[in-house]
This record gives C-alpha cells, sequence and structure tokens, in this order.
C-alpha cells in the first residue's frame, strides 16, 4: 500500500510542476478564455479524491503538503536559472525567461490556489462521506467542484490581475471550472476503478 501511495505521490507532484509551466499559456475554447494547465489540474484533483477517500484527509493532507514544497523548490529553482547570466552562445534567453520568468509569479499564485482548493476538495470528499458514503461520484464531484471553484478564483487572481482584462479573468475562472469538473465526470469511471481496486 505504500508503495501505491508513492505512485500516488510522484504523478501528484510531477502534475503540479507541469500545471505551474502550462499554466503561462492561454488558449480559447468556444467562449471561453482558458490557460491550458487546466488540462492538467483535473488530474491532481482526481488524485487527490483517491487520497482522500481511502487514505483519509490526513493523508491527503500530507500529500498537498509534499507538493507545497516541491513547488516552491521548482520556483526557486525557475528564478536563479532566469537571473543566472547566459552564455554568450545561449541565444533563446529571451525566450527561456518569458517561460519560466513567468512562471515565478504563476507557480506563487499556484502555490497558494492548490493548497486552500486541494485542502477544500479533501473536506468536502471526506464529510461527504458520513452522509454519502454509497455516492461516491456525488462527492468526487462535488468536491472538485468546490476545489475547483476556490482554486480558479485565487489563482486566476493571483497569477493574472493587471495583466490581463477582468472580463478575461471572470471567463476563465468559470470555465476552467466547467471544463476540469467535466474532465473529472469523463475520468469518473477510472478514479471509481482505482479506490475499488486500492480498498481489496
Amino acid at each position: 500500500m505504500k508503495d501505491i501511495q508513492k505512485y500516488l505521490y510522484t504523478v501528484y507532484c510531477v502534475g503540479l510542476v507541469l500545471m505551474n509551466i502550462l499554466a503561462s499559456k492561454q488558449v480559447d475554447i468556444f467562449m471561453f478564455t482558458i490557460n491550458l494547465g487546466l488540462f492538467i489540474s483535473p488530474i491532481v484533483f482526481i488524485i487527490n479524491d483517491i487520497q482522500s477517500e481511502v487514505f483519509g484527509y490526513k493523508s491527503a493532507k500530507s500529500m498537498i503538503k509534499t507538493g507545497l514544497v516541491v513547488n516552491l523548490s521548482a520556483a526557486i529553482f525557475y528564478f536563479v536559472a532566469v537571473n543566472v547570466p547566459p552564455s554568450v552562445n545561449f541565444v533563446n534567453q529571451e525566450a527561456f525567461q518569458s517561460v519560466l520568468g513567468s512562471t515565478i509569479r504563476i507557480t506563487v499564485a499556484s502555490i497558494t490556489a492548490y493548497y486552500i482548493g486541494s485542502l477544500i476538495n479533501a473536506k468536502v470528499m471526506v464529510s461527504l462521506k458520513r452522509k454519502y458514503d454509497k455516492y461516491l461520484f456525488f462527492r468526487a464531484i462535488t468536491s472538485t467542484i468546490a476545489g475547483q471553484i476556490v482554486d480558479n478564483v485565487v489563482f486566476m487572481t493571483l497569477a493574472f490581475a493587471g495583466i490581463l482584462p477582468s472580463g478575461a479573468i471572470i471567463t476563465m475562472v468559470i470555465g476552467g471550472t466547467i471544463i476540469e469538473t467535466l474532465y473529472e465526470v469523463i475520468f469518473y469511471p477510472v478514479t471509481r476503478t482505482v479506490i475499488k481496486k486500492l480498498r481489496v
């Protein structure tokens, strides 16, 4: 069981790092503007659901704290890498800085947002279990919606306030929450299967 938790921790932390890098690019899907990190974010929340459901809130909180350390470490290394004087042979400093330089602010926003959102997701998942133990789908989706709304509001505000128009930020919050929730609905069979196997 400990080996399984190690895999969950690994995928969770890798997902967080990828999410921060991809979040620096925005794309338009129908009427919504979203950042590409939102395609990784639901994976992180699904693992959070699995961890909370199978191992409990304390274990999920421990994983969230591990992710916090990983994110902080990545932010420090990004900052150092961007500010170290480049070689005269390195001609991509501007491109390198545009991606990883912006990631510093995004990482700080992501750390704050994901920490709060993940804790809410785990807490709601575990709290609902007391009354709705047999309704895993309801608990998984409800906890995701609660966590993602908070995550998106905090992240979009901290990461893009003063950079993007407020209208774009609002559409990113709404669009992100809808897409992430649909993502979880689509992959719910995977979540359910993993949880059932871990419970055996």
